[in-house]
Order: C-alpha cells, then sequence, then structure tokens
C-alpha cells in the first residue's frame, strides 16, 4: 500500500539498489573489534579506527545466494510449522514492563506471573500463531530474559519468538530449547524458536546485540533483524527514505550474518514508525506505520524470506474505540502485502503496555479481518442461478436448503453485539467487560500441554546454574520444588 499506484517490484529493485550504493560508499558500524577482524578476513572493506564496513557488490552477491528461503517455525512437537508461507500469521507483542492489571484495569509493573499468564492466554486463543512474552518479568532482574523464555516453554506448545539481552545467555537460552525439543539436533531440524534483535537506525547495533546474534548464529537459530526506524528522527520523514533505511540496516546484516555464518536462517523484521512532530512521541497507531512496514514486507519478498512486521498497534490508553479502528489501520496494509508474521497482540499505549482484554478483543479483530481475505470458495453456480431464477420476484431464500446448507460460511463474531438494541441493553454487557471475562475463564480453565518432569527438572538445572538457587523434583506431582 506504501507503493499504490507504483509497481512494488520496481520500487523494491530501486530500493536495493540504493541500499547498495549506501553500503558500499558509506558503510554501517560494527562497535566490536572481534566482529570487525572477522568481516575484514570476509572480504568487507573495514575502517578499524572508525569501526565503519562498507560491502562491495560482489561480497553482497555472495551472500545473498548464500540466504535460505525457507525458514520455518514449528510447534513445541515439531510437526506443525506457523503457516506464514499461505497466510499472515499473528504474534503477540513485546515486551514492555508495564501491564493492566486484568481484575482493576490500572496499569502497573509486570512480574513473572503475567508472563505465565499472558503466555497462557495466547496458547489459548486461536488467531495467534506465534507467542512472545509480551512482558517483561521485572520481578527476576538481571535474568528476566531467561525466565520468559523458560515461561514461554512452559505455557504454550505454540512456535515462540524471543530474546537475550546478553550474549552470556545464549548458551543458556538455547540448552533449554534443546531440552525441550529432546537435542540440538532435533532442535535444529525441527525449530520452534527464533530470536530478534534491533539495529539503531541508521547503520548501528549496539555491541552486546552484535555478540548476541553472532552467538545466536553459531547455533543456527533463525534471527529476525527488526528495524525500529523513526520517520523523522532516526529515518528520512518521507516514507521511502525511512525504508531505503531500514532495508540498508536490514540488507547490511544479511550481507554480515551470510558471509560469517552461511545458510543462518534470517527473517526481514520492521516494526518501524513516524515521529510525530507536534508532540515528540512515537505513535505506533498512525497509518502511515501500517504503510512503512507493508514496504517492509514487500522487501521481504523481494529477497525471498519470511517478514516479521508491526502492525495492529494502537496509541489509546485502554481498550476503546481509538483502539479499535487503529489496530484495524495498522493491520490492514500488511495483510494486503502478505507480511508473514505481524507482531503487535495485546498492545497498546504505543507498546509501552500490554492488555489483557486488549488481547482478546485482538483475537476477534484478526479473525475478521482474516474473514476479509478468504476467497468466495467452490460454489455451484448454476445451482444458485437456478435457486434464483425460482425465487424470482420477492421470493425467500430463507427457506431453501441450499441456504441451510452454506450459512455457516459467514463469519460469527464471539464478543461483537450484533443484538437488537432492546436485547444488548438488557444484557447490560460492554465489549470491555467480555473480553475481561474471557481473559479470566481462560486462566482458569485452559490447561497448555505440560512438558514432563524430567524436561521440566532440566529446564530448571540451566536456570539455576546462572541464578544460584537449589530445587528437586516430585516425579509424582511433576513439579518443581524451591529449597
Amino acid at each position: 500500500m506504501i507503493f499504490k499506484n507504483q509497481n512494488p517490484e520496481k520500487i523494491a529493485s530501486l530500493v536495493h539498489q540504493k541500499s547498495a550504493e549506501i553500503l558500499l560508499e558509506t558503510g554501517f558500524c560494527v562497535p566490536d573489534n572481534d566482529a570487525l577482524a572477522r568481516l575484514d578476513t570476509c572480504g568487507f572493506i573495514v575502517d578499524q579506527d572508525t569501526q565503519m564496513v562498507r560491502v562491495t557488490a560482489e561480497i553482497l552477491d555472495t551472500a545473498l545466494s548464500r540466504l535460505p528461503h525457507q525458514v520455518k517455525l514449528y510447534d513445541r512437537s515439531g510437526t506443525n510449522p506457523a503457516p506464514y508461507d499461505q497466510r499472515s500469521c499473528f504474534m503477540g507483542a513485546g515486551t514492555p514492563v508495564n501491564v493492566l492489571d486484568l481484575d482493576t484495569g490500572t496499569r502497573r509493573s509486570a512480574p513473572r506471573q503475567d508472563v505465565a499468564q499472558l503466555v497462557t492466554i495466547q496458547d489459548a486463543l486461536p488467531m495467534v500463531d506465534i507467542v512472545r512474552p509480551t512482558v517483561t518479568a521485572t520481578d527476576q532482574g538481571e535474568y528476566s530474559d531467561l525466565i520468559e523464555i523458560a515461561e514461554l516453554l512452559r505455557h504454550t506448545s505454540k512456535p515462540v519468538v524471543h530474546r537475550v539481552l546478553s550474549s552470556d545467555r545464549v548458551d543458556a537460552a538455547f540448552e533449554m530449547l534443546a531440552a525441550v525439543a529432546g537435542g540440538e539436533d532435533a532442535f535444529r531440524a525441527h525449530p520452534n524458536f527464533a530470536t530478534l534483535y534491533c539495529p539503531i537506525s541508521p547503520g548501528y547495533f549496539t555491541p552486546e546485540n552484535v555478540r548476541c546474534m553472532l552467538r545466536w548464529a553459531e547455533h543456527g537459530v533463525a534471527i529476525t533483524l527488526l528495524s525500529m526506524a523513526m520517520g523523522g528522527a532516526s529515518a528520512p520523514v518521507t516514507l521511502l527514505g525511512e525504508l531505503i533505511v531500514i532495508n540498508t540496516d536490514v540488507l547490511a546484516w544479511i550481507a554480515a550474518l551470510q558471509m560469517l555464518y552461511p545458510g543462518t536462517p534470517l527473517l526481514y523484521g520492521s516494526v518501524s514508525a513516524v515521529l510525530d512532530m507536534r508532540t515528540g512521541l512515537l505513535p505506533l497507531g498512525a497509518p502511515e506505520r501500517g504503510m512503512v512496514n507493508s514496504g517492509a514486507a514487500i522487501m521481504g519478498h523481494y529477497y525471498g524470506i519470511p517478514s516479521m512486521c508491526g502492525g495492529l498497534s494502537s496509541d489509546a490508553k485502554q481498550l476503546d474505540a481509538q483502539a479499535g479502528a487503529e489496530k484495524v489501520l495498522t493491520a490492514l496494509p500488511l495483510i494486503v502485502e502478505r507480511a508473514n508474521i505481524i507482531y503487535g497482540v495485546g498492545a497498546i499505549d504505543a507498546g509501552s503496555s500490554i492488555s489483557y482484554s486488549q488481547m482478546v478483543l485482538d483475537n476477534e479483530i484478526i479473525a475478521g479481518l482474516s474473514r476479509l481475505f478468504e476467497d468466495f470458495g467452490d460454489h455451484d453456480v448454476e445451482q444458485e442461478v437456478a435457486l434464483i431464477k425460482a425465487n424470482t420476484p420477492r421470493g425467500n431464500f430463507l427457506k431453501e436448503d441450499h441456504t441451510r446448507q452454506n450459512y455457516e460460511q459467514h463469519w460469527q463474531p464471539e464478543l461483537f453485539s450484533r443484538d437488537a438494541y432492546e436485547t444488548w441493553q438488557e444484557k447490560g454487557t460492554t465489549i470491555e467487560s467480555l473480553c475481561r471475562q474471557k481473559a479470566q475463564d481462560i486462566l482458569a480453565n485452559h490447561q497448555p500441554l505440560a512438558l514432563s518432569a524430567t524436561v521440566e527438572a532440566e529446564l530448571e538445572h540451566i536456570l539455576r546454574r546462572y541464578m544460584g538457587s537449589e530445587f528437586s523434583l516430585d516425579e509424582k506431582k511433576n513439579e518443581v520444588i524451591y529449597l
């Protein structure tokens, strides 16, 4: 939709050419001396003093030729991949420190319990394909990232996405993933996890993020290069100029990772937006967010790799009309351009908070949006023409067998009200109360597929090796007991 009335392939080619020009003439910054030395050995043009790396056309062509185009994320069993090669899949947002309390609606810090509960809700919601922790476990301190990965693995059997914040914890996270999968080889054959890291546009990753990406690549784990460009601040204010920045940042690390670790699975990511010049804030509910990230989806298609794009976003502070409108505004362009993964379930307040109720409503919104992009289905047109003739003039199709056989093709909402006004008034319910009640029902009744006691013990052993606590295992109850 960013390319209205223009050929997307032609614009994508232009964006690629301009990104290649920037990478050759200016380059990108790699603030890690070891990585610089390794890139120098691979043939990149490296300036040790400025830590800038330039990319020749030959290097870029070689890197792109090594880029794998089949990047799959399986469920925990390793049997069912997320179907993002067939349709847009939706994923939980992440990972602010705030949550709207399910009972009171007030904003507060999110402890570990919220991580587990929000993962459980995503596991239960049928329109959420890929699960994130969505919030940071603020009561877990330095090791919150490992705790969040453990809670992901415990409370959902769907594919999962997360990151660690320090490279010395990558190995611990990978050990947990392998333990759940049944070994490192089993995980690599049918991975249920991808990670993600964000550049600081233009042209920079923090040293720790660089080291994390390289360590994940050693393990062969899929990495999402997730741009967070801000149009008018860290990128040009125009959408095309911002897209060139997004693409240059992603392309730089496609080149680096494919030259250092050929065949590393990569996803093309963008949660970019434009700066509001009146407030100085980043409005994630702006229509321009959906537009520029639909451009990122097109670039993912251009390189033949899956895209993960921010949408289903809102700046609203609670579940209200603004939230509903902005969620649709930012998701629709991404579905039109077939973004493979759309990132944002549960997020409100420009991504700074997660709402239980909004997460439930987002499931309903996704279901309705998905219906828009289904085809008419198979029909016996001659049968229907005969019906029309038989009921003309002023016939009633309600009595027909054809109606009874086919009416279920129409989407039926679970939460949106279609009652008559008097019925709605008599019920006295609001959409917010219905969403809150559904979230509470899920937490009371939904049981995610449990890990075995042996795997639970192995997860805890890995965690406690880093965190220092001791534990024992009650095999009869399949529980870990902390000492």
